[in-house]
């Protein structure tokens, strides 16, 4: 085979089109509607004794391909794997338009990166390998471009990023990890769906963002000739719902804020939030605990993962501590002896804490987060935040400065936030323009929604709700530290690449488009 890592782009395509128009010409389609697969790579590759000899068709991506006078051997990549492919000059049917079979001297308008479909029976090489001898060959679609180079794939982290398509081609052990995370779907819908939840879609796009705090994106619906937001939040629509009558609803909803991106934040990711009727957020403990544990054994097999340099157990009890108690353990100091920001600062500086904090509930949460969270390797939660970073959080009846509200921490990093609902609208209402006067920034607190708040003066039931993300819980669960590495199609500037402006006609990148 030709070496093709030097050959411009262009020539290597316009080649290709040449193999497509050769096809044509002599009756035969590059680009069929329907393969006729009857069986998957792995199944025979599992099972040999059960297909030896058998008739199947097998279809997928041509990753390897070499010929050797009157042979030639090729191995086909589909979703669960590959399989190598047998021709031989005397048996391969010949080239038939009707058919469109490939005879053995067009094999040469083969190309690794091809879709091809292959009939024939199972049997092994002389060397032991299990094949499928094939009787016939029919293209699939033409492929126009070469893949990455088979060994050293794509290296250039941006491409990888930018093309996963392709990376998944070279690795197909990145696959896997992309499926893994997509039977957590399903393992997490069967789940709410054993302990009675019911799934809502509730709106991306939304005349006001709220139910957290975040930045939002804005929008402009031209039909209504109105500004909306998209969503940062899904949960006062989900208690919407409790309040029709639905004790217990989750959506899994795409969620939207217009802040930074790191290894651990992407401006649009997934969440399960559920609302549960007559509960409170201790409720919620069990449910979240058993959530984990149940996505850990069935979507991946085991209980205990690495993330980062941690072996994180999902299998045994998780711990419960209030803030206070875990700042107290770790630093020495309880903040719920504190009465003023002051004497909360001067406890944050001897902490090597220098920012001001202007409450002594904000004060805790700094303490917490720089010195405690990070600390916080197997699955904990920690509940009793300060009222004032929690204004949707019913208050804790012993001590109204901190809520009935509790985050997942694994590995040091936060996975969910849960509460029991503010349900009193006159206190909610209070709450919120409190916090609205003082602190309105957008992205800093949530505008008010009285809309929600005519429809909580109807009445809502004591309610709780859970929030974990899906792509932080990827991460763990397929032990990646970066979360560019769960996201199959991740936000990324647009760029045109050069080659591609030339073959498609696109001016220069300084010159105005058309």
């Amino acid at each position: 085979m030709s070496d093709i890592s030097n050959t411009p782009l262009e020539v290597l395509r316009n080649t290709r089109l040449e193999k497509i128009a050769h096809l044509r010409e002599i009756g035969l389609e590059p680009f069929p509607s329907k393969s006729g697969r009857t069986h998957y790579s792995h199944a025979i590759l599992n099972d040999f004794d059960a297909f030896d000899t058998k008739p199947v068709t097998v279809s997928g991506r041509l990753i390897s391909w070499r010929k050797q006078g009157g042979m030639a051997f090729g191995h086909i990549q589909d979703q669960f794997g590959s399989i190598q492919i047998v021709l031989r000059r005397q048996t391969l049917t010949p080239t038939d338009p009707a058919q469109n079979h490939v005879g053995y001297d067009e094999l040469r308008v083969l190309d690794i990166g091809d879709f091809v479909e292959a009939i024939g029976t199972v049997g092994k090489t002389q060397r032991g390998e299990i094949s499928v001898m094939a009787d016939s060959l029919r293209f699939l679609a033409k492929s126009l471009r070469p893949l990455p180079e088979k060994w050293s794939g794509m290296q250039d982290r941006e491409l990888v990023l930018r093309k996963r398509y392709l990376d998944v081609v070279s690795h197909p052990e990145q696959r896997e990890r992309f499926a893994a995370i997509g039977r957590m779907y399903f393992v997490i819908r069967d789940f709410l769906r054993s302990r009675g939840f019911l799934e809502f879609h509730t709106p991306i796009i939304q005349p006001q963002y709220g139910g957290g705090t975040a930045k939002p994106f804005r929008t402009h619906v031209n039909a209504l000739n109105h500004s909306m937001y998209l969503s940062i939040s899904h949960e006062l629509y989900l208690k919407r719902l409790i309040a029709a009558g639905f004790d217990k609803v989750f959506t899994i909803g795409r969620y939207f804020r217009n802040e930074g991106i790191d290894r651990s934040h992407h401006p649009e990711f997934s969440m399960i939030e559920t609302m549960t009727a007559f509960e409170n957020y201790e409720y919620n403990m069990e449910l979240v605990e058993s959530l984990f544990r149940t996505i850990a054994k069935e979507a991946f097999g085991r209980t205990v993962f690495k993330v980062g340099e941690h072996d994180v157990d999902f299998e045994q009890p998780w711990k419960r501590i209030a803030m206070a108690d875990a700042v107290l353990e770790s630093q020495g100091v309880d903040f719920r002896n504190i009465t003023d920001a002051g004497e909360a600062n001067n406890a944050l500086i001897a902490m090597g804490i220098e920012q001001p904090e202007k409450t002594v509930g904000n004060a805790l949460v700094a303490a917490f987060e720089e010195r405690v969270a990070p600390t916080l390797i197997q699955p904990t939660l920690v509940y009793g935040h300060p009222v004032e970073i929690s204004p949707l959080a019913k208050p804790m009846r012993d001590d109204p400065r901190y809520v009935e509200r509790f985050e997942i921490f694994i590995a040091g990093m936060e996975c969910g936030d849960n509460w029991s609902e503010q349900n009193d609208p006159v206190q909610l209402l209070a709450r919120w323009r409190e916090n609205y006067a003082r602190d309105f920034r957008e992205g800093e607190f949530q505008p008010l929604d009285y809309d929600f708040l005519e429809m909580l003066e109807h009445g809502m039931p004591p309610t709780t709700g859970i929030g974990p993300g899906i792509e932080r819980m990827a991460m763990i669960f397929t032990e990646q530290r970066d979360i560019y590495d769960v996201i199959f199609f991740p936000m990324m500037k647009p760029v045109v690449s050069e080659s591609n402006r030339v073959i498609y006609g696109l001016p220069p990148e300084s010159a105005p488009a058309n």
